[in-house]
């Protein structure tokens, strides 16, 4: 088999799941992009000070007062995923999103 008929074999996407800055579903993140809708969040001077940020830092022409947000990363339900409170808590946040995501796109595919 040549590497161009791997290319060529159909494939079927049985379920899909995503968590973006300002939508919480694939859904909603197409709907943000087709109507142009900004999901970054932008920061004033005070707002990254409030945060703690370094005020030499805050006041640097090259920062960028900037990110992308998810919302509820601080609502990860540890039994739900059969991990205790503590392993949750020092398990890193993006993993902890991840497997979120895992299994709502395995509920998705059925």
């Amino acid at each position: 088999m040549s590497d161009r008929s791997l290319l060529m074999e159909p494939i079927a996407i049985i379920g899909m799941a995503g968590r973006f800055p300002g939508a919480d579903t694939l859904e909603q993140y197409w709907d943000n992009l087709l109507r142009g809708v900004e999901s970054i969040t932008f920061f004033t001077d005070e707002e990254l000070l409030a945060a703690g940020c370094d005020p030499g830092k805050v006041r640097h022409p090259r920062l960028v007062r900037a990110r992308g947000l998810l919302r509820d990363v601080d609502l990860f339900d540890a039994t739900f995923f059969g991990m205790s409170p503590r392993e949750a808590e020092i398990t890193d946040p993006q993993q902890r999103v991840f497997l979120e995501i895992a299994w709502e796109a395995l509920e998705r595919a059925g």
